[in-house]
């Protein structure tokens, strides 16, 4: 294992409270070392009308060092994933701003 992907996930989890995160709104954390991601599946379909989705993946950008976020869904019929949207270039203290404006939940407490 890296040890610089796992400074990243830590300071991602403890700097953003990612944890409380799950407690308030039910979602599943998933970590990925390899792709050094985080995964949120949340139990229903959040976001906004036209482009809900179950799942956001935050993930370090290592050449800009900078964070990127994609929602997207699983198609049941077809097994293929629908990408419903894409943010790229966010700060660390960007991030909640970004996921509250993809998911339309508010992430403040």
């Amino acid at each position: 294992m890296n040890t610089s992907n796992t400074t990243t996930i830590q300071h991602l989890t403890n700097g953003q409270g990612i944890n409380a995160l799950a407690a308030l709104t039910g979602a599943q954390i998933a970590y990925s070392d390899q792709k050094n991601t985080i995964s949120l599946h949340f139990p229903k379909m959040v976001g906004q009308a036209g482009g809900k989705f179950k799942t956001l993946e935050i993930a370090l950008n290592g050449a800009t060092d900078l964070y990127d976020l994609k929602a997207y869904k699983l198609n049941r019929k077809t097994f293929q994933i629908e990408v419903k949207g894409e943010m790229g270039g966010c700060f660390c203290d960007q991030l909640n701003e970004m996921a509250e404006a993809m998911t339309g939940l508010c992430l403040r407490f």
